[in-house]
């Protein structure tokens, strides 16, 4: 059986300021409830790197629940991640996508989940999926406010199109004074040369 999952939210920050933190692995932890997350090889970014994660409550110093060991498959910094879910207790894919929207990114997580088994396994599936929706949701405002809390506070001109748009309306107003000064020392002449002549 195959459940999907999708998720978003505005992020006030730019991509390069969101990414650091979506790629902290074990940082992870401060957004995803319940959840312990390592590296288990030397790699820490780009393709190939292996995480596991452990699902579930805490008793004492381990978590009780599922583990998940993933695979970096897809590692375009600042704009998309793509991992792979391996197992043992569950198959599938994630997608991370981060757009630039002004002075803020808009981030988005769409998840395929392969579980195996039968019909007891999909009825199950089936009745806990809305409550996982309900924490991808809840995760992806903790992720926004965990950015907002460490990321550097964007100025207006920070975002490219308002940087544009600000020199070229600064161009234009200076252009418009120009002639606007040129009319009047032209204005000025005349009403010069007339009271000469």
């Amino acid at each position: 059986m195959t459940l999907r999952f999708n998720g978003s939210a505005m992020v006030p920050a730019a991509p390069a300021d969101v990414w650091p933190h979506l790629v902290d692995w074990v940082g992870q932890s401060r957004w995803i409830p319940l959840t312990t997350m390592r590296v288990i090889q030397e790699r820490v970014e780009g393709i190939g790197s292996r995480i596991r994660a452990e699902h579930g409550p805490r008793i004492g110093r381990r978590r009780v629940g599922l583990s998940d060991t993933m695979v970096v498959t897809g590692w375009e910094p600042p704009y998309e991640l793509e991992v792979a879910h391996l197992g043992p207790w569950f198959t599938g894919v994630g997608v991370f996508t981060i757009e630039a929207r002004g002075l803020r990114s808009w981030l988005s997580i769409r998840e395929r989940i392969d579980l195996p088994g039968g019909r007891p396994a999909e009825v199950a599936a089936l009745a806990i999926r809305p409550v996982l929706q309900s924490q991808l949701a809840g995760s992806l405002r903790r992720f926004a406010q965990l950015v907002a809390d460490h990321a550097p506070r964007p100025t207006e001109l920070a975002d490219p199109a308002r940087r544009h748009l600000a020199k070229h309306s600064r161009a234009a107003v200076f252009a418009d004074e120009a002639d606007k000064r040129r009319r009047r020392q032209d204005r000025r002449r005349r009403s010069d040369s007339e009271r000469v002549g």
